[in-house]
């Protein structure tokens, strides 16, 4: 049996990682344990890398050029959300409130077509997909809200995600 570094990542990428983020709109774990619990699946496969055993999750990471379980969901709801807003999936009209539809008074929020959220008071209704993501979708720059194409959208996406400090903390083993 092979140990090879590339191997093993490569296992995990086509036999485990899609049974573990299946269905990642619908589903999203927002309790910590349970966050907790699906990535120690990926930090334990991180650890059968030869030589990776006793470094920190973050640097096997690294070398492994892997994310956090947490950080590919985020990259799966933005793209979905650019799709869905972009027309290239079906969806009815009224799945988002953007800004410019709440008043008619013509601000920042909506020339850049914002998102609202709803109001909500059940932490469960906060964590649906339509509410979690507004925030992180206002916060994106207008040129990769604005791409022509989904592979151009992942393109900014990922080069933004990757000048943000934020998407990359990582709990210690």
């Amino acid at each position: 049996m092979s140990r090879n570094k590339d191997v093993i990542v490569g296992l995990f990428k086509v036999f485990v990682r899609p049974i573990i983020e299946s269905a990642g709109p619908a589903w999203n774990p927002f309790e910590r344990q349970c966050v907790n619990e699906i990535e120690k699946v990926q930090r334990r496969a991180t650890r059968m890398v030869p030589g990776l055993g006793q470094t920190n999750y973050e640097d096997r990471l690294n070398i492994c050029k892997l994310t956090t379980l947490e950080h590919r969901r985020e990259r799966g709801d933005m793209i979905h959300v650019f799709k869905m807003l972009n027309g290239f999936t079906h969806k009815e009209e009224s799945f988002f409130c953007f800004t410019s539809q709440r008043h008619d008074v013509i601000t920042r929020s909506s020339v850049n077509n914002f998102l609202v959220a709803e109001r909500c008071h059940l932490d469960i209704r906060k964590n649906v997909f339509s509410n979690r993501i507004v925030q992180k979708w206002n916060s994106l720059p207008i040129e990769v809200r604005e791409a022509d194409s989904v592979n151009s959208f992942k393109i900014l996406y990922d080069d933004w995600s990757i000048l943000s400090d934020d998407n990359f903390t990582v709990s210690e083993d």
